[in-house]
């Protein structure tokens, strides 16, 4: 069984939002909203998002976490309160959970280095902490020496999504088949190092499910 393909698309204007269409072929869709210059505007937009429920992550990032606009604490925990109580999918920083009391039962929980490999321990425990209750516990490093011996023994929980952040994407391609939940692609424009084209990811890994169901291989 692969796992899921989620193809990340930035939302740069509200109007944006009527392109989720072209992508429905993926499994899921990651939708950026930290794109936004006013983001509270998503709002008046969650009728409109109804119809695609199943199908969306809701990215809220702030610059801190790898966003691309700055959004207040206050602001960020009203809409993601909203978006729980309406059954979206979201994506929130374990570290903003650690300073917000917010809900995240099967919600993806993520922690993201940009600048230094975490010791293994500290991956391990924010692991441990949330993956009970989180739909995916989501651990994104730099690819420094030393980053595989983190990030792969992390495949043994069936929840876990792991991104080696490394401009090589055979490693994203690697980490899905090793076990990792996710693996992201783009939608439209690479969003980080290493991301290939949803469709062509989605071919690459069907081609070698399809070649490892009719081997017999297990």
């Amino acid at each position: 069984m692969r796992p899921l393909v989620v193809a990340s698309f930035p939302v740069k204007r509200i109007e944006d939002l009527r392109l989720i269409e072209n992508f429905l072929d993926s499994d899921l869709i990651e939708l950026r909203l930290d794109y936004l210059k006013d983001i509270s505007i998503i709002s008046n937009y969650y009728e409109f998002l109804d119809k695609y429920k199943s199908k969306l992550i809701i990215t809220l990032r702030d610059k801190e976490e790898g966003g691309i606009n700055q959004i207040r604490d206050e602001i960020k925990v009203k809409l993601l309160k909203e978006l729980y109580d309406k059954g979206f999918l979201y994506d929130v920083e374990a570290s903003f959970l650690k300073r917000n009391d917010l809900p995240y039962d099967n919600k993806i929980v993520s922690a993201h280095y940009f600048k230094y490999l975490p010791s293994r321990k500290e991956v391990e425990e924010i692991v441990r902490e949330f993956s009970e209750k989180a739909y995916s516990v989501k651990i994104a490093i730099p690819s420094l020496r030393g980053y595989k011996e983190i990030l792969l023994p992390l495949l043994e929980n069936e929840k876990i999504t792991i991104i080696p952040m490394s401009n090589n994407p055979l490693e994203r391609i690697a980490v899905g088949l090793l076990g990792s939940k996710l693996v992201y692609s783009y939608a439209v424009e690479p969003l980080a190092q290493g991301q290939i084209y949803y469709k062509n990811l989605i071919k690459i890994l069907n081609y070698i499910n399809d070649m490892i169901t009719s081997s017999g291989v297990t």
